[in-house]
């Protein structure tokens, strides 16, 4: 994924800044995760859950390396650990290791923000998978509360502007982590277990 050229302008939010710098990433990450995995069979919401979680133990590593203790999301992968679990299928290998290089400004509050921002989708996917899956398919991961709560402080900060260095250093950030989820997505293998 090529990385995209960033022109902070200082008086808009940084939120709004990241959103229109990643959107077309974000995009064509969904994308890649519905052709990928989906969730209208209990096999398509294994192989789901199993994407996430080798996507995000290694981007979790990095976090615990790098991210100041406000920055740092709720670790999530314990708990689609526990989802695959309830289906009855193996955890899946981790994705290759997350890196940004040497670490800058902006990195771990870009991260944060991709990372928490899909709490937002998780919802509505929940209740989807709460529709197909007759409430019996697990959602730890998807109704995770922790990370709702998370987002919320997050939010606060990202509302305001932000110096361009910073900005520059979010972004490119947020683009890697989404260039990390679509090689996952991309690299997709049905996970053991999984039965439709």
């Amino acid at each position: 994924m090529a990385p995209v050229m960033d022109n902070a302008d200082p008086r808009e939010s940084l939120r709004a800044h990241l959103r229109t710098a990643t959107m077309a990433a974000h995009d064509l990450l969904d994308h890649a995760m519905q052709a990928a995995s989906g969730w209208q069979t209990r096999a398509d919401y294994a192989r789901f859950l199993a994407l996430q979680h080798a996507a995000r133990a290694p981007l979790e590593a990095w976090i615990g390396a790098h991210a100041p203790r406000g920055l740092a999301p709720p670790p999530q992968s314990g708990l689609i650990a526990r989802d695959l679990a309830a289906l009855d299928c193996a955890l899946p290998a981790p994705a290759p290791l997350f890196t940004l290089g040497r670490t800058g400004a902006g990195h771990a509050l870009g991260t944060a923000w991709v990372l928490a921002g899909s709490a937002l989708g998780n919802r509505a996917i929940a209740k989807q998978v709460a529709r197909i899956g007759g409430g019996t398919w697990p959602v730890a991961f998807l109704d995770d509360g922790a990370m709702m709560t998370f987002w919320q402080g997050l939010r606060e900060r990202v509302e305001r502007p932000a110096g361009i260095e910073e900005a520059e250093g979010a972004t490119r950030a947020a683009e890697a982590v989404f260039a990390h989820f679509l090689a996952v997505a991309e690299g997709a293998q049905v996970p053991e277990g999984a039965a439709s």
